[in-house]
């Protein structure tokens, strides 16, 4: 990679914090505006909202009861997390509620609210409370309206009252300081305080009353588990009395031993077994293997060990040396020949037949300790279902004597617990106490006023910005230059200012034409330099303009390049788009007959057509709209018409149709000595832009670069580009 490679390399891997700050001030009246939506909002909920109070009370909760015994301590210290959730329950629960009704005497207090209610037609705060809570039970106004009407018994208003305490508390702590928090939450600060206080009392009543009934109900409980602890022990003592009598279970254990005897002594004949076994069948499968292959037995090893054999061996080998010699003396017919050929046969029969018995020998060592094998295997088998009936003795034993000692050990250990339990103990002592009790609260805790600002302007500023920069990622459109340069990896040619379209204006095919020192002309002039400076050496003679998809302004482009071309030289300007034809129409030239007809032989009459105030530009229209563009482009005919035409034209541009809907520019762009794309500003997709660099690139295309068009100078600006904004040759600068 060259210098400049690398430092491109190096500027792409840099965070660009400024383009994140010129996204942030472009949008940021998005970003004001959110922000304030949310302190709007957050203003609202404090006016809106009723002041809350919260009283609180600190009480101690010891895992450990008093009087506990030692196992017992060892059991809570274990559980603690369990305690505690416990505690929290019982707290939070229906009854400890309905005592605080009890003790604070909200029944009355609800009625005689109620009648001032009726009185000064408005609603005291726990008749609130119970209306709220009635209308959130039901989830309906109307139904809720009509409960609230109607006569409520006292048993209903208690119901009610205790559930609203339990939906208030609020209830932390515990575990690590043995401190439980107690909290409750309500708009009246007196009653919130009252109420926590109620709770804490009734909180440690009910361990007290609980403590009470569980140590009585324990204690009758173990007197009467007791004595049907004493039945079992006795029954499993009789158990295991009876079985070692019917058993005779010294027999039985010498019987056991003998059977692990012999089966130690069966296993080891089995290995033995199982080895002759194996060597037996190694040779047995060398046989089956001669035999299927048509081999001869001779080859085999027991066979040629066997000193028969290598006698008969011996012999056979003589008596094949003296045919040999004898054929070679007197030949096959001579009768020593015939009688030496003879003795040589009857050898070869008796080695093949000391063979066969040896063979027969191995088969049958085989087959023997295969039997021999099994034999021991069902010894080994008979053997070990002894030994399985004599240990299921012993496991009975052996189960009998467990059970007698469970039960002994668990009749033992509820007669300690029952001695120990002191049912004249001090019930008053417990393990519960309140540290502090609850004030009444001065300030109060919701709404949070600066917080809720707070939370509202962070909250506010974070959705703005990333609203911001979601716009922006979800467009994945280019805005700049230098965007198109990152992105497609080619040289930006220059921008094109939008120009709109407004009644009696200049259509901007035009503006090149109605004012050459417009801003307009100054940004095709720079890309004609842009264009010409491409190749200095060999400036491209013919150009190809082309685009994504339609609409991006590569028609325009096209125009307003030919016309600045033409100011140094013959220009010519070829309408290709055979689908959709703009120019003729954008320039005013009327006529039925282009380049089409030319191509199709419709027509041999001048096409070439002038355009007032640029008189060194022809151009060639389209003509009729052919059924087959594909075809008249792709022909000899236009190749051998556009090879003409660069010899009487300088430079020659061609306005191609968009290259991802039709194929055509990319069988234009193989013939011409430059490409120049039109990307459109904020409205062309990157991936768009890709997909069409990458079609021309297949068919080899020279893509001098691309244009930026229907740029906003205004929104350029919040991009951190300068545009367009100096006056220059009388073009005033643009407003934002």
């Amino acid at each position: 990679m060259d210098y400049n490679g690398q430092l491109k390399s190096q500027d792409q891997d840099v965070i660009d914090i400024g383009q994140y700050i010129r996204i942030l001030k472009r949008r940021k009246w998005s970003i004001v505006f959110i922000t304030f939506v949310f302190i709007g909002l957050a203003i609202l909920y404090i006016i809106k909202a009723t002041p809350i109070y919260q009283a609180s009370a600190k009480i101690q909760a010891d895992p450990i009861q008093p009087n506990a015994t030692a196992q017992d301590q060892y059991v809570m210290n274990s559980m603690v997390f369990l305690f505690y959730e416990t505690q929290y329950e019982i707290i939070q629960s229906r009854k400890v509620a309905e005592t605080v009704v009890d003790k604070l005497n909200l029944v009355e207090r609800y009625k005689l609210e109620l009648a001032e209610a009726k009185a000064n037609d408005e609603d005291g705060s726990i008749v609130k409370d119970i209306k709220d809570f009635i209308k959130s039970l039901i989830q309906n106004d109307e139904q809720a309206e009509n409960a609230n009407s109607q006569e409520i018994s006292d048993a209903q208003l208690r119901t009610i009252l205790a559930q609203g305490i339990q939906a208030g508390l609020i209830v932390e702590g515990g575990t690590q300081s043995q401190i439980i928090n107690i909290s409750y939450q309500h708009e009246a600060p007196q009653l919130a305080a009252d109420v926590v206080n109620a709770i804490s009392e009734s909180y440690i009543q009910f361990g007290l009353e609980a403590r009470l009934s569980q140590i009585k109900d324990t204690a009758e409980w173990l007197s009467e588990q007791l004595e049907e602890l004493r039945q079992t022990l006795q029954v499993s003592e009789d158990k295991l009395r009876d079985f070692r009598l019917s058993q005779n279970l010294m027999d039985t254990e010498q019987q056991q031993r003998i059977a692990n005897t012999q089966l130690q002594t069966l296993n080891t004949e089995l290995v033995k077994a199982q080895t002759e076994l194996s060597q037996a069948k190694e040779l047995y499968t060398q046989i089956t293997q001669v035999e299927s292959s048509g081999g001869d037995y001779r080859s085999l090893g027991p066979v040629l060990q066997s000193n028969t054999i290598r006698d008969l061996v011996r012999e056979e080998s003589t008596l094949s040396r003296k045919v040999q010699e004898l054929s070679e003396r007197y030949g096959e017919k001579h009768p020593k020949m015939i009688a030496a050929r003879s003795d040589l046969a009857s050898a070869q029969a008796n080695l093949d037949r000391e063979a066969a018995k040896i063979v027969e020998s191995i088969k049958k060592d085989y087959r023997s300790a295969q039997a021999q094998e099994q034999n021991v295997r069902r010894l080994i088998s008979e053997t070990r279902e002894g030994l399985q009936s004599y240990q299921g003795d012993s496991f009975e034993l052996t189960r009998l004597e467990r059970e007698v000692e469970n039960n002994r050990r668990i009749y033992e250990s509820f007669l300690g617990k029952l001695m120990e339990a002191d049912v004249s103990g001090d019930y008053d002592a417990s393990n519960i106490r309140v540290i502090d009790s609850a004030t009444v609260p001065e300030f109060p805790v919701k709404p949070r006023s600066a917080l809720v600002l707070a939370a509202s302007i962070i909250f506010g500023s974070f959705f703005g910005v990333v609203f911001a920069f979601a716009r922006e990622l979800m467009g994945n459109v280019f805005r700049t230059p230098d965007q198109l340069e990152q992105e497609l990896n080619l040289p930006s040619l220059g921008v094109t200012p939008l120009v709109k379209k407004k009644k009696g204006a200049v259509a901007p095919e035009m503006q090149y034409l109605a004012d050459q020192r417009s801003t307009f002309a100054e940004a095709i002039n720079t890309i004609r330099t842009g264009l010409m400076f491409s190749n200095i050496d060999n400036p491209p003679k013919s150009i190809l303009i082309t685009s994504t998809n339609g609409s991006e302004g590569k028609t325009t482009l096209a125009i307003n390049l030919a016309v600045a071309l033409s100011q140094m030289d013959k220009t010519l300007l070829i309408e290709m788009d055979l689908r959709k034809p703009a120019v003729g129409k954008d320039l005013g030239i009327k006529t039925d007959m282009g380049l089409s007809d030319l191509l199709s032989g419709k027509t041999d009459a001048n096409v070439f057509h002038q355009v007032e105030g640029a008189p060194n530009l022809s151009v060639i229209t389209c003509g009729t709209i052919p059924p087959n563009p594909m075809e008249l482009i792709s022909s000899k005919r236009f190749a051998n018409l556009l090879q003409s035409l660069r010899e009487r034209f300088t430079h020659i541009v061609i306005d191609s149709p968009p290259t991802l809907p039709v194929s055509d520019s990319c069988v234009l762009a193989k013939m011409v000595d430059a490409t120049i794309i039109a990307v459109k500003a904020e409205e062309t997709k990157i991936s768009m832009a890709k997909e069409t660099i990458t079609r021309l690139n297949k068919v080899n295309a020279n893509i001098t670069g691309v244009v930026l068009t229907q740029a906003s100078p205004q929104k350029m600006s919040y991009y951190g580009e300068h545009y367009y904004q100096e006056s220059y040759y009388g073009v005033e600068p643009a407003k934002s």
